[in-house]
């Protein structure tokens, strides 16, 4: 982990590897859920585009580096990796040319600080994303459909006053939203200290310093409570961690679990795991490779 001082004063480093820029997508899905994250950046005039990752840890970023390689080397274009500090202006122009303004949803926008949008309804609502080094600027298809059910869920929520837990909060896009769509008790968890500390930024900068972050590692740590958990992290850490996540769900009408995270072709191995522990599928959004379920628990599951 990378802890607040160190984030503040070091350096900025840049990993990145050149590939087709027909290839961006394939690349990315094969890297998806590394830490740091890995984005992509296209020259327009020329057509080139590059895999990058940007960290203040070289230790971290090394094996994110390796693995660029190999996504390259995957799609034809086996390349070597390239490190290099970049002065932190440089870093968030690298950001600007990528990340722009989005509308995921019938009431929620994603926006960064360098860009403007408005809600085209009465009922909508803008978030503010610097996403700084962590995962979640609202481009994933993943982030994308956790959205979707948030806001499915925020009228149940805000009329029974439901709580959420964002579990893996990455740049805190979902409890923030979560919060603006009128969520009363919203908080967030992330087992990366520079997460924590950039979402625990985006909230004070949309308004909400009443959002708490904090550190959770969900393989052995105790896990926060909560009646709406939303779960958007690797699939082979939701099926080992399934007992404890499973158990972060409250037993109050309405109570919901959301998982994301998942390819497809992993998603049956994680709907059994939280079978066993008394959640079924009541419904699921497919995102090209990606597929994210709503999970309620069982009518019959026995009151503790």
């Amino acid at each position: 982990m990378v802890d607040s001082d160190t984030y503040a004063e070091a350096p900025v480093l840049r990993a990145r590897v050149e590939v087709p820029a027909t290839a961006v997508d394939e690349a990315l899905d094969a890297l998806w859920g590394l830490e740091p994250a890995v984005g992509a950046w296209q020259d327009m005039e020329s057509g080139r585009a590059w895999l990058q990752a940007f960290s203040v840890d070289a230790a971290a970023l090394a094996p994110v580096a390796a693995a660029m390689e190999c996504a390259a080397a995957g799609v034809g274009a086996p390349c070597k990796a390239e490190i290099e500090a970049l002065p932190r202006e440089d870093w968030a122009e690298s950001w600007k040319r990528f990340f722009h303004v989005v509308k995921i949803s019938k009431r929620v926008w994603i926006r960064p600080p360098w860009e403007d949008a408005e809600p085209d309804s009465p009922d909508g609502v803008v978030v503010c994303i610097e996403p700084g080094m962590s995962f979640g600027t609202g481009l994933h298809g993943t982030t994308q459909s956790c959205l979707k059910l948030i806001e499915s869920l925020a009228p149940k929520a805000v009329a029974d006053r439901l709580s959420m837990l964002d579990l893996g909060c990455g740049s805190g896009i979902l409890s923030i939203a979560a919060r603006m769509l009128g969520f009363a008790d919203v908080r967030g968890v992330d087992y990366d200290a520079a997460a924590v500390r950039v979402a625990t930024e985006n909230a004070a900068n949309n308004g909400l310093a009443d959002v708490p972050y904090a550190l959770c590692d969900v393989t052995v740590d105790p896990i926060p409570r909560a009646d709406i958990v939303v779960a958007n992290i690797l699939a082979p850490v939701l099926v080992a961690a399934a007992p404890r996540i499973a158990g972060a769900v409250s037993r109050r009408p309405g109570a919901a679990l959301v998982l994301s995270g998942i390819l497809a072709t992993q998603y049956e191995t994680v709907r059994s795991a939280y079978a066993a522990h008394g959640f079924a599928e009541e419904s699921a959004i497919v995102d090209g490779e990606w597929k994210t379920g709503l999970f309620r628990r069982r009518a019959w599951q026995p009151a503790p």
